[in-house]
């Protein structure tokens, strides 16, 4: 009995996709992502070892780096720290994702550092025109390393310090508070309790918690004073509202003032 006849099967030449394994689609975007961010520059440049880099990113590599011995990240060769604007890599980067070539993923996420960047210079255009209030926020958000900003409490201090000068109360409760605690400045209680107390004075209702609590408990080296305590405490919760102290603070001043309240009594109960 025959067997049946062998399909034949059509030769399509050596690039026949039947006989090599599939190769991974190359992305237009792999050539323009930064190589140590692996995201989309925000302001390429060029750096002497010929790639493009987001100017953070190399810039943080330098600082990590013994500067008498520079390599490049990529080929671990000597260079040095000269960085060019890289014009026409960002162009081809904006024009590529308005144009929806991009992945929605790696243009999504560019968009929105793009927007915390231009967020960022407005910030800081309004600071250095002296607004009070945005050194405030540039410094709170160094302190907190949100909305853009990398966490770094000693570039923090020094807005804090340009706010209260600029006339922001809290930022003076703040400086005071960051004496008090050592941090990212040296500790210094005399320092902290001035600074608090200015800022009680002026009306800052966080300052006048801090002193409260202080003179409640005697703390930072300030004397145990009921009266005292409870004047700023009852300051710290006149006129509140939920930005001035936190949920928690309130309650806690409530508490103590319970507290010294119920202390207070006793003592002077026949």
């Amino acid at each position: 009995m025959l067997g049946k006849t062998p399909t034949k099967r059509k030769y399509s030449g050596p690039g026949d996709q039947t006989q090599q394994p599939k190769r991974p689609k190359k992305s237009l975007a792999d050539d323009l992502i930064c190589p140590i961010s692996l995201e989309l520059p925000l302001d390429p440049v060029t750096a002497e070892d010929g790639r493009v880099y987001d100017r953070e990113s190399i810039e943080e590599h330098f600082k990590t780096t013994n500067q008498g011995t520079l390599k490049s990240p990529i080929t671990r060769e000597k260079m040095g720290s000269k960085l060019l604007p890289a014009i026409q890599h960002r162009n081809t980067i904006e024009a590529l994702i308005d144009a929806h070539i991009i992945e929605k993923g790696l243009a999504t996420k560019w968009r929105q550092r793009m927007h915390q960047k231009k967020q960022m210079d407005k910030l800081f255009k309004k600071a250095e025109a002296g607004d009070g209030e945005a050194m405030y926020n540039i410094g709170y958000n160094f302190e907190r390393g949100q909305d853009g900003f990398k966490r770094d409490p000693k570039l923090a201090f020094p807005w804090f310090k340009r706010a209260s000068e600029a006339g922001h109360v809290l930022s003076t409760a703040v400086i005071g508070n960051c004496y008090l605690q050592g941090f990212a400045v040296d500790k210094c209680l005399y320092k902290g309790i001035m600074f608090v107390t200015t800022g009680a004075n002026k009306g800052s209702p966080w300052a006048a918690y801090l002193l409260g609590m202080a003179f409640a408990d005697g703390q930072h080296g300030v004397t145990v004073d009921r009266s005292v305590a409870i004047h700023w405490l009852r300051q710290a919760l006149k006129n509140q509202t939920t930005t001035m102290l936190s949920a928690v603070n309130i309650r806690e001043t409530i508490q103590k003032l319970k507290e010294l309240k119920a202390k207070q009594g006793s003592f002077t109960s026949p």
